[in-house]
This record gives structure tokens, sequence and C-alpha cells, in this order.
């Protein structure tokens, strides 16, 4: 126990952070790498640890499946009792729900999750409400640029509405900024709905600069290319830098991880239920995890391991931030 304080001291004195996360969502949030078989949890603990951070966090995924049938099925409760308290919790609903079914959209999160989000956060946590992107196929609506607009509105007034503290996270955002320059199959696979590793890689630097309050460039590239890795840094720095970032106050615990994470659990892969669209969230979708995760699992990243890793981190060089909101 000395220890772990001694370790959290030291972080501290360093300015690196201390956060858990809990992800709620579906194979948006879940789906795999192809080069490592990470999801997108699982690479920004990579991010976090390679700046001293002490990062743990937990799953609760039903591959294809709304929100409410995650719920229905009492995939996240475990999660939400109060017993934990997360410093931030990743609300990700299924991909066309918030432009196709507003008033569900709504009620899902409003009615089912929000009183139990409200006492599973920290003091000063809140809930990012992870942006959907506009997917390849944007009918029903005239124009891609029409369907991002809807998406937009619709997260808009989802955080007006809630009162739990909650931000924006501009994941969608991010995919228009990158498809300025780049195509859609730069970040969406051939299904067109799931992200490629390179999307996968973005996702993780926009929550990396909305939980550590830090801007995502010159993180490592892991598995991306260099050159990729700095563009998709740089987007991820953009969308961030202007949106409104609460304080996430005193560091978290550094030894504060869910007992009792069983990401997935019970839901079959790809069980073939349809979205909004007709299609199946999940229909042949690359690299999306082929299974449930094993129960009880869960992640945390090196500077969380104790206060060997706390005294290696006195050698790490520390960024300064990039934009005034980094904090």
């Amino acid at each position: 126990m000395k220890r772990l304080f001694f370790a959290a001291a030291l972080l501290s004195a360093l300015g690196a952070r201390a956060e858990s996360a809990l992800f709620i969502g579906d194979s948006l949030t879940g789906a795999k790498t192809a080069a490592t078989n990470e999801d997108l949890p699982s690479v920004l603990a990579h991010l976090a640890a390679a700046r001293s951070h002490a990062f743990t966090f937990s799953q609760a995924i039903d591959l294809g499946e709304p929100l409410q049938t995650n719920w229905d099925a009492g995939i996240p409760q475990p999660f939400l009792t109060g017993a934990t308290k997360w410093d931030f919790i990743s609300y990700q609903e299924l991909s066309t729900l918030p432009t196709s079914n507003a008033k569900v959209f709504d009620a899902t999160a409003i009615q089912t999750y929000e009183p139990s989000l409200q006492q599973s956060l920290s003091s000063s946590g809140q809930v990012l409400l992870f942006e959907n992107w506009g997917l390849v196929d944007f009918s029903p609506f005239a124009s891609r640029a029409a369907d991002v607009a809807a998406l937009d509105a619709s997260y808009a007034s989802l955080s007006a509405q809630l009162t739990v503290p909650n931000s924006i996270a501009p994941i969608g955002q991010a995919f228009e900024a990158v498809f300025a320059t780049r195509p859609e199959s730069y970040l969406i696979v051939p299904d067109g709905k799931h992200p490629t590793d390179l999307a996968i890689y973005l996702n993780a630097c926009v929550f990396y600069a909305l939980i550590f309050h830090e801007s995502p460039v010159g993180l490592p590239a892991l598995y991306v290319p260099a050159a990729d890795a700095a563009f998709l840094q740089g987007v991820a720095e953009q969308v961030t830098a202007t949106a409104p970032v609460a304080d996430a106050g005193p560091a978290a615990d550094a030894g504060s991880p869910d007992a009792g994470a069983v990401g997935d659990a019970g839901a079959p892969d790809d069980a073939g239920a349809p979205d909004d669209a007709g299609a199946p969230e999940d229909a042949g979708t690359p690299a999306a995890g082929a299974g449930p995760a094993a129960p009880g699992s869960q992640g945390c990243s090196a500077a969380g391991a104790g206060w060997l890793a706390a005294l290696a981190a006195l050698t790490v060089w520390r960024r300064k931030p990039r934009a005034a909101w980094y904090r």
C-alpha cells in the first residue's frame, strides 16, 4: 500500500495523470486492428503508458447491438453499480441510430443509462459521448454532408439534455477532417462502416487528448506508419483543441481497476441484429473481435504497475501542452 501511495505521489509530481474509463458500445469501439488485434481502449492504454500516465479501463461491449439491447442483456450493469467510480465513461450508440431514430437515441441515454452513469462517475468525472462517424452509405440523406450535419445536431441535442457531466468526443468530426484530403477507404473498411487500423489509432488519439488534457502530437506511432501517425495526431489535436473539456480534477487512484470486467460478456459476435439501415452492425467486419472477451478482462497501462514504473518515469521528458485547453 505504501508503494502505491509513493507511486501516486511521484506520478503527480511529474505531471502524469491517473485516469480510469469504462467503454460502453458496440463494434465501433470494440473493432480490433489487423496489425495487433487490439481495440481502441487497448491502443489508448499504449499511448497513455508512453507518457507515463496510469490508465485503467473496462469494457461493456455488445457487438452489433444498440445500447438498449446491451442494457437488456445485463452487460453494462456490473460496471455501473456505483462501487467503482469512473473518471470517464464512453457512451457509444449503434452507428445510424442517432439519426434514424433520435427519440430512441435520447430515451436510451436519458431514461435507461443516465441514472446509473451519474452514480458511477467520480466526483469530477464525465461522460464522453462517442460521436459516430458518417457511413459510406449516407442514405436516406441526400449527401454525406447532410448525414454528418444530422449526426452533429443529434449529439448536440442529447448533450444539452443530459444532466450528467458530459462532453462530445468528436470522432465524427475527426473523420471528416481526414476525408478532406484522404479517401473514405483510409478510415472505413470495405463493409462501409467499420474502422480501419488507421481509424482505430485516430480514435485513440482523440480520446487521449480528451482524457489526459494533452496534445496527442508526438505520441508513438505504434503499429501505424510514422507519416500517417503524425497526420492523424494532428487531426486529433485539431478537433479537440477547441472542444470544451471539463477539468478532470485530482488524479484517480492508480490502482483502481474494476475487478469484474467482462467486456463482450456473453455477446455473440455478429449476431445478425440489424441496425436501423437494415444491415447488421457487424456484418463482415474484419478483425472486429471474433468472439467475446474473457470474463474478468480489463486494461491497465504500465504507469499504474507500481512504484518502479513511477521511478522509471523520472527519466521521461515531459512535453509541454500545445494548446491552451490542455492543462
